[in-house]
């Protein structure tokens, strides 16, 4: 029997891969016989297709959730490509976050796990008011999952961004590693375990570089390579704990 878990994707900084991330999650858990849901609650940087909003980030969730409508994956579309309080100003929308809370409880009903994916960082504002990611995560009280880039720089933005979630108490379940591009594997080995060090924090798994993420999703075969040697033995301690 599942016990139903929520998790918060988060990143070290925008563009590091949370979306492919989550969508591979969500495969991930529906493998080991978990109902994972994905779920973007602010989506901006949406297109237009007539009179339809359609959330670029959605039609990769749809890829590994295809039951689904690609607008059944956010609670507010917006179109311009920024953060999401300034994104919702420019569109004289107000981003409640009771709505936002709801939809998440709803969801935690029709689903054994939401995975419910960030924008940006932790410090991204969420509202106008300074509210931010990190003070949402911290009101879900729900384990994290970082994902980092395996590029220059990755230590700093890492280690910074575990020290915030501690400082706030914030329970973590790990990191997943997600390779952008062909890199050394020497400087990128010593990247994971300088982090591992330094935050003594679990490695949940990596995303090896793929040209072709589209394609690659919408294929179990190919898709099931991206996370084979993700840690399945801490997916099932975070998934049957209380």
């Amino acid at each position: 029997m599942v016990i139903i878990r929520s998790f918060f994707i988060t990143g070290t900084d925008t563009d590091v891969g949370k979306t492919v991330v989550t969508s591979l999650l969500t495969r991930f858990l529906i493998d080991m016989g978990v109902n994972a849901f994905p779920y973007k609650p602010v989506q901006s940087g949406a297109t237009t297709n007539g009179a339809r909003m359609i959330p670029s980030d959605a039609q990769m969730y749809q890829l590994v959730r295809p039951e689904f409508d690609v607008t059944d994956f956010n609670t507010y579309l917006l179109e311009k490509p920024c953060s999401p309080h300034l994104a919702a100003d420019l569109a004289n929308i107000t981003l409640d976050r009771t709505v936002i809370t709801k939809q998440v409880h709803q969801l935690e009903e029709a689903h054994d796990a939401v995975l419910i994916e960030g924008a940006g960082g932790l410090y991204v504002p969420l509202t106008n008011d300074g509210y931010c990611y990190i003070d949402f995560m911290e009101e879900l009280n729900v384990p994290t999952i970082l994902v980092s880039a395996l590029r220059v720089g990755t230590i700093n933005h890492t280690v910074l961004s575990i020290e915030a979630m501690k400082a706030r108490n914030l329970p973590i379940a790990g990191i997943i590693f997600n390779q952008l591009q062909i890199g050394n594997p020497v400087i990128e080995q010593s990247n994971v375990e300088t982090i591992r060090k330094l935050t003594d924090t679990p490695i949940l798994g990596f995303v090896p570089y793929s040209p072709d993420i589209h394609t690659v999703l919408a294929d179990d075969k190919l898709r099931r390579h991206l996370y084979k040697d993700w840690d399945k033995r801490r997916f099932k301690e975070l998934i049957h704990s209380d």
